[in-house]
């Protein structure tokens, strides 16, 4: 049996609201057993966070900035 990561994937966004269960169990199906998912700013922490609890075996969540979000926010997201 394989043991796939999947090092960044975005689950945990809207997109995936209706069918998230499905697609989690497809990437388990096809030997997908951890999903790390990097955060894109401060208003997606509490979806990945939530995903995470729900999906503990299988997704983990990673704290950070998307590269596409720092000139937006960086003074909330970066001190100094």
């Amino acid at each position: 049996m394989s043991f796939w990561i999947d090092t960044h994937a975005h689950i945990y966004t809207q997109d995936f609201d209706t069918d998230r269960h499905e697609v989690l169990a497809q990437c388990t199906a096809l030997g997908v057993n951890r999903i790390y998912m990097p955060n894109i700013d401060h208003t997606s922490i509490d979806a990945m966070l939530e995903v995470e609890a729900k999906f503990p075996n299988q997704c983990i969540a990673m704290m950070g900035l998307h590269p596409c979000s720092v000139k937006r926010f960086r003074k909330r997201a970066l001190p100094g």
